[in-house]
């Protein structure tokens, strides 16, 4: 039988952190301990925490705010087992969790981890026709997850359990990402093998208007775009003896967002403006000149014409051109 270490980070959470440390509590599988690292709250948190009775829950207080990710590596840092379990401190796992995904890790000894369906909650009701639900929801063969891993973040964050080792073979969590950190350490593990999800909800996520990444929507999705870029610049074409260039290709709105909030992450980047569907032309055009080693497209109608389009002719384009998600433009 397996140990593991559930792990949560809190930061002000006193409306909700005392249904999710029960929900673990309360688990069926018995070999678990419980990590919270307390992220300089200033409100009750740190008096509820510090009331829990059972041994089972290790408390770590820190006394200024260092961030999820930060608090999250500390978290696993504490770690006595050899798979992690995430749970965000305003969620609730089904009591049978952490049972039915270490059945499913013994079961599938390559997997590195192992997520789950899960269902909306606002406030005590279950919401389940929700965008952000169905987003979640997806299921995914491990081909469609490597495929789609740089377009789309398919996996709720604290309903995965994953192999500790994995972690830290891909790099831990990344601090300077304050939104988006689970994204980055999915596309770095799924370099090891990508994470499935067992087909049940076995976690009920908070559905909240006050979040971080609703917040500040330009945010979350310069962090997404940052991410994806950095990956595909990293993995793929870093290794060329000259500096590479990565091609940026999208609306002129799109381009330009990105240019203020990403374009600073690189050296080199070239841009392509594409209108019409025709433009596919210009990419070509570049390419033969040998100014494209990259691409990353900017989701929207048009650009997505011009991808599939260059994908149609094959191999090659597959290796140069990118989808990565866009914000409105």
């Amino acid at each position: 039988m397996m140990f593991i270490s559930v792990v949560m980070a809190v930061y002000n959470g006193e409306k909700y952190i005392e249904e999710a440390i029960q929900s673990i509590l309360n688990q069926t599988y018995p070999q678990f301990e419980l990590i919270i690292i307390n992220d300089g709250s200033m409100d009750r948190t740190r008096e509820i925490l510090d009331a829990i009775p059972d041994n089972r829950v290790k408390i770590v207080h820190a006394e200024t705010n260092q961030g999820a990710a930060a608090s999250l590596n500390l978290g696993i840092a504490h770690a006595s087992g050899d798979w992690i379990a995430i749970h965000d401190a305003d969620d609730i796992s089904e009591p049978t969790r952490l049972e039915e995904q270490a059945s499913y890790l013994l079961s599938h000894p390559e997997s590195i981890g192992v997520g789950s369906l899960i269902s909306g909650r606002i406030g005590n009701e279950v919401v389940i026709n929700n965008s952000e639900v169905e987003y979640y929801n997806q299921m995914l063969e491990k081909e469609q997850i490597y495929k789609n891993r740089l377009f789309m973040c398919y996996l709720c964050h604290g309903s995965v359990m994953f192999s500790k080792k994995a972690f830290y073979d891909a790099g831990r969590y990344n601090p300077k990402y304050k939104i988006s950190y689970d994204y980055d350490l999915w596309l770095r593990m799924f370099e090891i093998s990508p994470i499935e999800k067992i087909p049940k909800v076995l976690y009920h996520y908070r559905l909240r208007e006050d979040s971080l990444g609703k917040q500040n929507t330009d945010g979350t999705i310069s962090e997404l775009m940052t991410i994806s870029s950095i990956h595909i610049y990293n993995k793929l074409i870093r290794k060329k003896r000259k500096q590479p260039a990565l091609t940026v290709v999208g609306s002129k709105k799109g381009c330009l967002f990105f240019k203020k909030h990403v374009g600073k992450k690189f050296k080199k980047l070239n841009y392509v403006y594409v209108r019409t569907r025709k433009d596919y032309r210009k990419i070509r055009s570049l390419n033969k000149r040998g100014r494209i080693q990259a691409a990353v497209v900017l989701n929207n109608r048009v650009s997505n014409a011009v991808y599939h389009r260059l994908i149609r002719k094959g191999v090659y384009w597959k290796r140069k051109l990118f989808k990565i998600w866009n914000y409105k433009y």
